[in-house]
């Protein structure tokens, strides 16, 4: 396999803005600034290799992985009626075709350094992999298969995931497939044209659409069904009475893999697979393709900046020789602020380790109080119901419901965690604006499902032979109490009012078993969902803190990385200053030269910058041309 498999084909515009970071790169070594060119090394690898994640979701036995095959145009899928996808199947660039795949280490599964376990296979072994759960041995769970192929759909970094089928979002599949979508770019969301959609289909794309800005659905097997249009328009209608802003593309597999067996182009288009390739690469690649390039740029502009701030700094000096006194004096009190940042002590450390404390209490009690409310609507559920006859639908509510609670209390802590970042950022001044720091914020899927508590109870209603029983012994005690009151009346022991009585005995002996077996089954039902409740909680729990001691690291790590280099830049900058207020008239002369042409090798940098994204030129024009005396004089950094 190639060492990038996404290098394979990558786009002019990520080809340019790579030679624009390699010249940045260059740059920032000919002036001797390590820190600025590890930074921009992070921010060439990013747009190397971006990675568009594309998941494949449906029901079982809907076409998903037909789905695959056809637009690939190769058998890289197993296609069976009788044995489904069982593990999640990852499809990205790569020459020439290889494969592996991926094992669960085992241990904790909230153990922040813990990676799975990769064995590269022969690719004609993906179908025995991707349809069994764990390996020959069963003592290794697979996870996941990884497949490079050289496609160029896949060329641009586009990663197509299929997935097991969700089976309504009630299994253990759907509430990973739920799990994993806030890391998703996009979701096509697979249902054939054999009925409309079902009540849980819509439900999941709801949820699917809440978890993922790009969600497309995709109606299959339109080669197979004559009123496949009847069923489109239907979902079309399905689809706008639910909210749901999605797109509906109609496909045929069989088509498609027979046009491009006869290179039919006119089969091909009837196929549908052109739109669903189109949209793929117009609206989720190149979209995210955007994104990437408006990073780099971002961070090609603010290395400009830094690397500019000496130079303007001394050429104002060499300029202006009567004023150089006073920038001095503002360059050394930036300075001092930007030694104040890097200290141990500084408010923004300050304010980073008391957001974090709060963060941590708000997320701990956004899940508890989640998880309060699913075990109260799931008492009165069961209050309202018989277990006997509801487990099955209640036991996939279940499962659904605290998915989809832990989806939205990491996404909580995420939006949070941002928020954090942008108070930390004002701390630092103008030089903060801007300031992007990706966090690690993924959701634990191995974490909700690998949850040990099983909610699989024996429970079933009292058969004939019981409720028989039942009534006999009330019967046979009514007749055995009353009979004895009838003898000592001088009555028959077997009087009609005593044969009755016994009867209306049974009767009500039947109604008590009943009622009896009713309350030991909603007891056993509660305690079964408040075991799973609670051991989510826990588990969970746990991890959303080792999640947020990571944002912590990571957030502590890149600032004090932000402060070092304001404060090397700054450094430099005064010391050029102060250089230039000593010179004489040659020497500035001279030197005012160098600076001039060292400026305009960084203003050529800036300028290819802001070619990459013309959007950020408003915002980062401004710091550029303002001088760090001026910046001081307005309060710099605190």
């Amino acid at each position: 396999m190639a060492g990038n498999p996404n290098a394979g084909g990558r786009s002019a515009t990520v080809r340019q803005a790579l030679s624009v970071v390699d010249l940045g790169r260059q740059a920032t070594n000919a002036y001797a600034r390590p820190d600025l060119s590890t930074r921009l090394a992070v921010t060439r690898k990013r747009l190397a290799d971006p990675a568009f994640h594309v998941f494949v979701i449906g029901e079982f036995k809907q076409g998903k992985s037909s789905l695959v095959n056809a637009l690939l145009n190769a058998p890289v899928c197993p296609v069976d009626d009788d044995i489904p996808t069982a593990v999640p199947t990852a499809i990205r660039f790569g020459d020439p075709p290889a494969a592996a795949v991926l094992f669960d280490p085992g241990g904790d599964a909230s153990d922040p350094d813990r990676e799975p376990i990769r064995e590269e296979i022969d690719i004609d072994q993906v179908a025995r992999h991707v349809t069994e759960a764990s390996d020959p041995s069963g003592e290794r769970r697979v996870s996941s298969v990884d497949v490079s192929l050289p496609r160029k759909l896949l060329a641009d970094g586009l990663v197509i995931v299929d997935t097991p089928g969700v089976g309504g979002l009630g299994s253990a599949h759907g509430a990973a497939t739920i799990g994993a979508l806030p890391m998703a770019d996009a979701v096509v969301f697979v249902s054939d044209a054999s009925q409309e959609f079902t009540g849980p289909e819509l439900e999941f794309l709801q949820t699917a659409r809440r978890m993922c800005p790009n969600v497309v659905c995709v109606l299959t097997k339109i080669d197979f069904y004559p009123a496949w249009r009847k069923i489109r328009d239907l979902d079309v209608e399905h689809l706008r009475r639910a909210g749901i802003a999605s797109e509906l593309l109609c496909v045929s597999s069989s088509l498609r893999v027979h046009a491009l067996r006869t290179n039919d182009r006119e089969l091909n288009r009837e196929s549908g697979f052109p739109a669903l390739a189109g949209y793929l690469q117009n609206k989720i690649a190149a979209n995210a393709e955007k994104l990437s390039v408006r990073a780099a740029a971002s961070d090609l502009l603010a290395v400009a900046g830094l690397l500019e701030s000496q130079f303007r700094s001394e050429r104002q000096a060499l300029t202006d020789p009567e004023q150089a006194r006073e920038m001095v004096e503002n360059l050394t009190e930036v300075k001092a602020r930007a030694e104040r940042l890097r200290s141990g002590v500084s408010r923004w450390q300050q304010t980073l380790s008391d957001g974090i404390q709060d963060l941590q209490a708000d997320v701990d009690h956004d899940l508890r109080g989640r998880l309060r409310q699913v075990t109260r609507q799931a008492d009165e559920a069961l209050e309202a119901s018989d277990p006997a006859e509801t487990w099955d639908e209640f036991q996939a509510w279940l499962y659904r419901r605290v998915a989809e609670d832990v989806v939205h209390n990491y996404a909580f802590l995420h939006t949070r965690a941002q928020s954090l970042t942008a108070r930390v950022a004002e701390h630092f001044g103008e030089d903060g604006e801007d300031i992007v720091v990706e966090l690690d914020v993924a959701i634990p899927t191995e974490v909700l499902t690998g949850v040990d508590a099983d909610t699989d109870i024996e429970i079933a209603k009292l058969g004939v032979g019981g409720q028989g029983m039942a009534a006999l012994r009330g019967s046979y005690g009514g007749l055995l109490m009353f009979g004895m009151l009838g003898r000592m009346a001088g009555l028959a022991m077997a009087n009609p009012a005593t044969i009755i009585i016994g009867l209306f005995m049974g009767r009500q002996a039947l109604r008590g078993e009943k009622e009896r077996q009713l309350t030991m089954r909603r007891n056993q039902a509660r305690q079964a969902h408040r075991k799973y409740t609670d051991e989510v909680g826990f588990v969970v729990g746990k991890d959303s803190r080792d999640t947020l001691r990571r944002v912590q690291r990571r957030m502590r790590d890149f600032f004090a990385t932000r402060a070092d280099e304001l404060h090397r830049s700054t450094s430099e900058a005064l010391a050029a200053a102060q250089q230039a207020a000593k010179s004489d008239e040659a020497t500035r002369t001279k030197r005012l030269r160098d600076v001039d042409a060292e400026l305009e090798r960084i203003t050529v940098l800036r300028d290819k910058a802001l070619a990459l994204a013309p959007e950020l030129r408003p915002a980062a024009t401004t710091p550029a041309q303002r001088a760090p005396a001026a910046g001081a004089a307005r309060g710099g950094p605190s």
